[in-house]
């Protein structure tokens, strides 16, 4: 009896489809990685959106705090600044007479960039932007 032979176009077509194969290892790795860089960039806007809210929260504080001491309508206000990010507030109002004189847009707006319910009726509204400016006379 004759032992088997190889069938050489076998083997080759084996080894061929084989290399295929290990060529498209690397694949996984691109594709891992490019995920990975994804949510590592992902992160980085997170990161950069906390601290930009960090930020303004700190500066907010600070302007909040010169705010209280504000005692005539005239008076000038400390601006507030944008959590997104941290760029003062557009059309915010130089004194605590000019909040009765923003449009309805503009209060919507104020109120939205920090973070307020624009819920309720005009005075509801000023009344919201007062207390998150930091004044304490209601007639200011």
């Amino acid at each position: 009896m004759a032992n088997p032979q190889p069938d050489f176009a076998v083997a080759a077509q084996a080894a061929h489809q084989l290399g295929d194969q290990l060529a498209l290892m690397g694949n996984t790795a691109v594709g891992g990685l490019a995920a990975i860089l994804q949510e590592i960039q992902r992160m980085n806007q997170r990161f950069d959106r906390f601290e930009h809210s960090l930020k303004a929260e700190r500066v907010n504080n600070i302007s909040r705090l010169q705010n209280s001491s504000v005692t005539r309508p005239n008076q000038h206000l400390a601006v507030l600044h944008s959590y997104a990010d941290n760029t003062p507030l557009p059309n915010f109002p130089d004194t605590p007479a000019a909040i009765s004189g923003l449009s309805n847009a503009n209060l919507g707006v104020l109120l939205r960039q920090l973070e307020l319910s624009v819920a309720g009726d005009r005075l509801e509204k000023e009344g919201r932007l007062r207390v998150a400016i930091g004044l304490l006379e209601e007639r200011v």
